[in-house]
């Protein structure tokens, strides 16, 4: 029914804990997992189990190792490399091989909704896009990188029918928003709110793929292609103007499939009188509002940071591994994780952090706020505040260091 295309870019704001010395962004630890884990756990959970991670050249070797030797699930898997480009261009060069609806989901997301109950409002509602917006957490930040938030767009909800029909990023400076009037004639429920952000959570009907193919100049699913499909549905004359009508559902199965045919991939049962179909509003977004809960994406080091701290918190995993070698007066606070065979020295401490695993802490270290990746040697009288250590890293006798990443 859906075919999953996991997103796993070269995560250049998360440098340079993503440097080419380093882990691919996809396999970056979320409470000692890597974050593409939450990722195939959560679609797997909702059904979904044809899936695809699409990367690129460098961190397609790492990341095809550990679905093949590592990680342990139901789902069909593949890793396919792609040239670097925007979502949609990745997208767009996957696209030929899809043969049905597609879910897009970015491989640092972790949410609490369940992905089957997102999808059957997708089975229910037949939009041809549904997209995921969640309230935007506090961060407490963490490593060195400046904890301004990003700015969020300003969306705009049809209350009745859960629809997108406004989306626009402001200027911060600016007081005013403007509308158009066939916006607010055709929608005059509006609900608009600029504190809610994009999850990168996209379920596409088939024909949007076709379109995407061709237009080759749309090279973001969030900046390109959203926005004039939620703009269309409001200004019909962009449906001519811009190539949209010949590839949509109904008039592009009247089109395309014969009477005597399942329609099933154009979401319409079989059996279906094609002269009988509505086009007089064919083109839908939906847009689920996840507000409170846990929602957020590991896309930037202060936010990297933030769940890690939040999924070690109400992880059921043992805080320390039973492997861990324990020296005398250690202490792992309960919002803290332990690697297995990692060796904590005399009178460590350790606090709302975590430590990955096989890395050896020496005597009288204290780590607070911080996350401390595999094969990391910390060397006696240590003490470490809200920094991201990467993976064989090692720290020299007494430094002290707070806000930084370590590479």
């Amino acid at each position: 029914e859906f075919k999953a295309i996991i997103l796993a870019g070269p995560g250049s704001d998360l440098y340079p804990l993503t440097e080419r010395e380093n882990t691919p962004k996809a396999l970056l630890p979320i409470a000692n997992k890597p974050m593409i884990w939450y990722t195939l756990q959560w679609l797997e959970q909702g059904g979904v189990l044809d899936v695809e991670i699409v990367t690129v050249r460098e961190s397609e070797p790492e990341i095809s190792n550990y679905i093949r030797g590592v990680y342990e699930g139901m789902a069909n898997i593949t890793v396919r490399e792609v040239n670097e480009a925007g979502t949609a261009d990745a997208l767009r060069q996957v696209a030929p091989q899809i043969k049905t609806d597609v879910i897009v989901v970015p491989c640092d997301l972790i949410i609490d909704v369940p992905a089957a109950h997102f999808l059957d409002l997708f089975r229910l509602r037949r939009p041809s896009v549904a997209t995921m917006f969640y309230e935007a957490m506090k961060s407490e930040g963490g490593g060195g990188t400046s904890k301004a938030s990003t700015a969020l767009p300003c969306i705009g909800i049809d209350q009745p029918s859960s629809r997108l029909v406004m989306l626009k990023n402001l200027d911060k400076s600016s007081e005013e928003l403007s509308m158009r009037m066939s916006l607010i004639r055709k929608f005059p429920s509006l609900a608009v709110s600029n504190k809610m952000q994009d999850s990168h959570v996209y379920v596409f009907q088939r024909w949007v793929l076709d379109y995407l193919l061709a237009r080759p100049e749309l090279s973001s699913l969030q900046d390109d292609l959203l926005p004039l499909l939620v703009r269309a549905q409001s200004q019909p004359q962009l449906l001519e103007r811009e190539g949209i009508t010949r590839f949509m559902r109904p008039r592009y199965a009247r089109d395309h499939i014969d009477e005597n045919d399942t329609s099933a991939q154009f979401g319409l049962p079989d059996g279906t009188d094609l002269d009988e179909l509505d086009d007089s509003d064919p083109l839908k977004v939906f847009v689920y509002i996840r507000r409170g809960g846990i929602a957020g994406r590991g896309n930037r080091i202060p936010q990297y940071c933030d769940l890690n701290r939040i999924v070690t918190r109400i992880s059921t995993e043992a805080r320390v591994e039973e492997t861990v070698q324990q020296a005398q007066r250690i202490q792992v606070g309960s919002d803290s994780m332990v690697g297995a065979y990692s060796k904590l020295g005399e009178r460590c401490s350790v606090k709302r952090s975590v430590v990955g695993a096989h890395c050896v802490i020496g005597k009288n270290v204290k780590i607070t706020n911080s996350i401390i990746m595999d094969h990391v040697t910390i060397a006696d009288g240590v003490k470490l505040e809200s920094c991201v250590v990467c993976k064989l890293a090692k720290i020299g006798d007494k430094a002290q260091l707070k806000d930084c990443e370590i590479g």
